[in-house]
């Protein structure tokens, strides 16, 4: 049977509330709380020390210690040999040490070296028989953190620690990594930085591999099928009649969906570009590539508001085939999901409607899901399932940084579309205080009379703690006399948003004021200004979709960031750059991969070790560890492989 901690040699009651409160309760938590960091000791040559260095030396003390007060602050100062080289030491706040030390005694000191005085600025003195070359810093809460060291130390002298493998040996070892159990030995009690090196390396793998392990295991399935036999001569002719040409970057994705299609198992492909980059122009093209091979198509949007505008754009642009929009509010439901499952109708247009058992197709060629991550991974699975095939778009406006992207789809089935429509202007991001916005009240005005149309976005309905809210900022426009003023937010029926968009968009020189709600899906080529109140609320991620309802045409256009704060570090980079790829990367070395994609709800590890940024070579090499394990015939049986496949299945965490 295992120890308990409060078994462990040096663990007291009172050590043991300590433990408690930072969520540590066994001889296991303890062991799986890695140093924040190390602290290094070893020995500096003081010829190779540089001005302002911190450095760690072995001397002899060769003068008395003095103490000195200056104010407050206490001064020791004395001085040390080292090999006949002799250098000042001094050390504020630290009056103790002339009690504690004395001339003649050899000692090891760190501190900061100052070059030009010759004088060392010290930070620590030992005895050499109790240094310690590498410290670890564990930062807990209420507890030193030689304390903890201590304890752990007395966890391995006893053979207390039981770290249990999780990586088949098969697996780790000819990579040249070490044990789990030899990992965290090094990681606690390292005795060279080589030892925290090889640790980390483990760790960095074993993280990479079951990030990769549940991506891999719950990606589409690649069924064998016919190739798509779509009519070659009338996809040219439906591209042809497009009113603009492609980007460079639009007809390589496109090729990259055609050559999906002409493959012989099932395709699943990310198609992520940032906003206005033309995404849903290329999904077009890709369905009715699938409608003249005689299949069906299911287009899946998070929202209404998307739905409808999908579908009225792809009603203006498919005249040979017939469309179905199927919502909530669909009238005739049940007429309608008959004739879409006698293929009464070619293509569907949809919200989570389309994912009711009773929403059933003929011949279901390919499923695209729109802004597929604000959908859930079962909600995606449940339309898929529909799919005899499964072959998958997945359209996403949120750039997902490189490495992310190759983690959930693999590099072969991801298309990026950069390039914009060489027309759309780059919008002018502007950050204003709250109590300055008169200047941006004149250009709303100015924008409004140009009939042009003008975004509001506030974060909250109703709040007696926010400033800005629809309430407020409703109250605000009336004192500066703004006319046509439409409403959108939650708490009003579909019918109500309905009837204020549809006037917002029929009205040119009109201001709509709504919630995030108008996130992703309004294409309105006249909206020129969006002001966003209260910005420091929002994701960086979620401001960057914002600013994209304007700039949709060759309109100049602005994007206001009015904030109540002055800590602007966050907008300050969204003011320097329109690159969604740029912002995507700055929100996950600020926000981490957890948050930036759900993965904190999916089971995945919290990564204390992995980079997603820089450790991209380790990810690739689990990912192909990872892809050999799942094609073994025995992987979902061998005892062997028990705990991965309960990692898998089961949302555990590590």
């Amino acid at each position: 049977m295992d120890k308990k901690l409060e078994d462990i040699k040096g663990v007291g009651p009172q050590l043991i509330k300590q433990f408690r409160k930072n969520s540590i309760w066994s001889v296991y938590d303890l062991l799986l709380r890695v140093p924040k960091n190390y602290e290094n000791f070893s020995l500096t040559e003081l010829k190779d020390a540089n001005h302002k260095d911190i450095i760690t030396i072995e001397c002899v003390i060769s003068s008395n210690l003095t103490l000195n007060r200056y104010g407050k602050t206490p001064r020791v100062t004395f001085t040390c040999d080292i090999d006949g080289q002799f250098i000042d030491v001094v050390a504020f706040g630290k009056g103790y040490l002339v009690q504690s030390f004395q001339k003649g005694e050899k000692v090891v000191i760190k501190g900061t070296y100052n070059l030009y005085y010759h004088q060392i600025n010290l930070s620590s003195i030992s005895k050499p028989e109790k240094r310690t070359e590498i410290k670890p810093i564990y930062g807990l809460i209420d507890i030193y953190d030689k304390t903890v060291s201590n304890i752990i130390r007395e966890i391995y002298d006893t053979n207390e620690d039981k770290i249990y493998e999780i990586i088949p040996e098969n697996i780790y070892h000819p990579l040249n990594y070490c044990s789990r159990s030899v990992a965290y030995k090094k990681i606690h009690l390292p005795e060279t930085e080589q030892d925290i090196l090889v640790a980390k390396s483990r760790m960095k793998f074993e993280e990479a591999f079951f990030l990769q392990l549940k991506w891999m295991a719950n990606r589409p399935n690649q069924l064998k099928r016919h190739p798509k036999p779509y009519d070659i001569a009338k996809v040219r002719a439906f591209i042809d009649q497009i009113p603009f040409e492609l980007t460079k970057d639009q007809k390589e994705t496109v090729n990259d969906v055609f050559r999906d299609f002409k493959k012989d198992v099932a395709s699943y492909r990310l198609i992520q570009g940032d906003v206005g980059s033309g995404k849903t122009i290329v999904s077009l093209i890709a369905c009715y590539a699938i409608m003249t091979s005689g299949e069906q198509v299911a287009f899946m949007a998070p929202t209404e508001l998307l739905a409808n505008q999908h579908y009225q754009f792809f009603t203006s642009m498919i005249k040979d085939f017939k469309i179905l929009r199927l919502t909530s509010s669909t009238k005739h439901k049940e007429q309608e999901k008959y004739d879409l499952e006698n293929h009464h109708y070619d293509m569907v247009v949809g919200t989570h409607a389309l994912i009711e058992d009773d929403v059933k197709f003929d011949k279901l060629g390919l499923v695209v899901i729109d802004e597929q991550h604000k959908f859930g991974v079962e909600a995606r699975q449940q339309l898929i399932d529909k799919a005899k095939h499964k072959d998958v778009l997945y359209l996403t406006a949120t750039p997902i940084p490189r490495t992310l992207a190759m983690i959930m789809y693999g590099n072969s089935h991801v298309s990026t579309i950069k390039e914009k429509p060489k027309s759309r202007k780059v919008v002018e991001t502007l950050i204003v205080k709250r109590d300055q916005i008169d200047p941006l009240m004149a250009d709303i005005k100015q924008a409004t009379n140009r009939k042009e149309h003008v975004f509001i976005v506030v974060p909250a309905i109703h709040s007696e703690l926010l400033q800005d809210n629809i309430d407020s900022i409703s109250e605000l426009l009336e004192t500066f006399h703004f006319k046509n003023i439409f409403i959108l937010h939650g708490e009003q029926s579909k019918e109500q948003n309905e009837v204020s968009m549809n006037s917002f968009i029929q009205n040119p020189g009109s201001i709509l004021l709504s919630t995030s709600m108008i996130e992703v899906g309004i294409d309105l080529p006249t909206a020129t200004l969006i002001a966003i109140f209260s910005a420091e609320r929002f994701g960086l991620a979620q401001l960057h979709q914002l600013r994209g309802r304007v700039g949709r045409s060759y309109l100049k256009s602005a994007c206001y960031l009015i904030s109540n704060g002055d800590d602007n570090e966050r907008l300050d980079v969204l003011k320097k750059t329109n690159d969604g790829f740029k912002l995507s990367e700055f929100d996950l070395k600020q926000r981490g991969p957890g948050d930036f994609i759900g993965l904190d709800q999916s089971g995945f590890p919290d990564f204390k070790f992995l980079d997603l940024q820089h450790d991209y070579s380790i990810l690739l090499q689990a990912q192909k560890e990872v892809l050999k394990l799942l094609d073994l015939t025995d992987f979902n049986t061998n005892s062997k492989y028990k705990y991965l496949n309960r990692f898998i299945h089961e949302d555990m965490k590590l």
